[in-house]
């Protein structure tokens, strides 16, 4: 495995795993931003159903101001009729109540048939002490439930006592801090919506009307979708921050988580104002582990792996190919080595046969004494030397094909000039290269030309110098 191909490889890796975790993390990352979303809507839906719901309680209780106003009494069941539909409609209402105005010098009077009470140190309800002014719950729906409450001196509480004074004071709806309802025992947070109420034949007080209700009841009926989107508290900044109301876990993770994704909003409540902080679920904040996004990341995963074994195939069969090609190639390239060899030791054996001929036909020409029989013998030989010079020139060639002309004319006339010295030559020719086909004829008609310069060209005097060109 080359570098180039290990580089290819991790390449194809690193790309298709890139690519597969990047769609992983947008569909995931989409699904975040839904969830985001789906909180801010929520939240927002959160403070509009809230704000509508206090709202509604300022109405009823106007109504129920309203109610008392413009009649001298109201018995149980005319109150009943008139509360009931108001007992239907509000979310966490616990009793709707009416509460007069008795004072302290009319007290003995009043409790000749109901005494009025307050809750003690240990949370019990008792006579009530000497005040200057009570206000006993008289009228109340609904009455089965909270029997024990009727009597109870309201303006006994000072959270309570505030609301009413504050009321009193302005003439228009109020809401306390938080109480611990009398008729509950497991702690949770209440509030008291109430408004004072004046006579119509005189504007001097004449006692208040009022809403109880259970904080948990009033916000999970209030925002019965909003709340499986997340945890709040809300806490009276009128009162200093205390908690109104949380559904937020107490343990330490929590603690941090809600520290990190708090959103705060602020509450108009009727009077009053509520700091509202709303704690995403985890199911809205983790990472959304979509399962089509590990679908798309396994998938995308697998075809990176399958591409890179792809190309590993067909890297191993062009390897393969190569290697057959390689060895194919050097099997012809001995096969033409061995060839040209081959081709080489015939023309070498052609020279030496020539050779050979000419040595018998020289061993010949001594026993003859005609010179015509001589010369004839002598221009044969002169032929054959030149067929067996140009059979050596090729087998000498390192390509066995063809002769070098220029080397071919030197051997020549070296070896014209051995049989007949009385001449000298210039050799005038470029170094080109002839096959055998034509090497032989030129042979031939250069040995000829030769011969019959030196024998002819200068007949009545001694020959000097001979050129060559071609």
């Amino acid at each position: 495995m080359t570098t180039l191909q290990i580089l290819k490889y991790l390449a194809v890796l690193l790309i298709g795993s890139s690519l597969a975790l990047f769609i992983f993390f947008s569909i995931n990352n989409r699904y975040l931003l839904q969830n985001k979303s789906a909180v801010d809507s929520a939240v927002t839906k959160s403070v509009i159903k809230l704000e509508d719901e206090l709202n509604k309680i300022n109405l009823v209780v106007e109504s129920m101001a309203f109610f008392y106003e413009n009649k001298r009494y109201i018995p149980q069941n005319l109150f009943e009729r008139f509360t009931d539909p108001f007992i239907k409609e509000l979310n966490g209402i616990k009793a709707l109540a009416w509460a007069p105005k008795v004072e302290d010098s009319l007290r003995t009077k009043f409790e000749e048939y109901r005494t009025i009470t307050q809750i003690d140190s240990s949370g019990q309800l008792v006579r009530t002490t000497s005040n200057n002014v009570h206000y006993p719950v008289t009228t109340l729906n609904p009455v089965a439930p909270f029997n024990q409450v009727l009597g109870y001196d309201v303006f006994s509480d000072s959270t309570k006592r505030e609301a009413i004074l504050r009321s009193l004071k302005t003439g228009k709806p109020a809401i306390s801090g938080p109480i611990q309802l009398i008729s509950e025992a497991d702690g949770v947070r209440g509030i008291l919506a109430l408004k004072s109420v004046s006579s119509a034949e005189s504007p001097k007080n004449k006692g208040i009307v009022l809403g109880v209700y259970r904080m948990d009841k009033l916000i999970s009926e209030t925002l019965k979708s909003e709340i499986k989107v997340f945890n709040l508290c809300i806490h009276d900044h009128e009162a200093g921050d205390t908690l109104l109301f949380s559904n937020i876990p107490t343990s330490k993770t929590h603690k941090d988580q809600y520290k990190k994704t708090i959103i705060k909003k602020s509450i108009n409540a009727i009077d009053r104002k509520w700091d509202v902080h709303f704690v995403p679920k985890q199911e809205y904040l983790s990472f959304p582990h979509v399962f089509e996004s590990y679908v798309v990341l396994i998938l995308g995963l697998a075809t990176t792996l399958l591409l890179a074994h792809l190309a590993r195939r067909r890297d191993n069969h062009n390897d393969r190919l190569e290697a057959r090609v390689l060895l194919r190639t050097g099997e012809l390239e001995e096969s033409n080595k061995q060839k040209e060899n081959l081709l080489r030791e015939i023309h070498h054996r052609v020279k030496n046969n020539l050779q050979i001929t000419s040595s018998l036909i020289n061993m010949q020409k001594r026993k003859l004494v005609s010179k015509e029989a001589i010369t004839a013998l002598e221009d044969s030989q002169a032929r054959i030397s030149a067929i067996a010079l140009t059979h050596q020139k090729i087998y000498q060639d390192k390509d066995s094909k063809a002769v070098n002309l220029h080397e071919y004319l030197k051997d020549l006339m070296e070896y014209q000039n051995k049989i007949s010295p009385s001449f000298s030559y210039k050799i005038n020719c470029p170094e080109i290269s002839i096959d055998l086909d034509k090497a032989v004829p030129l042979a031939l008609i250069i040995s000829e030309l030769v011969t019959n310069a030196v024998k002819h060209a200068y007949p009545d005097k001694k020959i000097t110098t001979n050129s060559v060109s071609t």
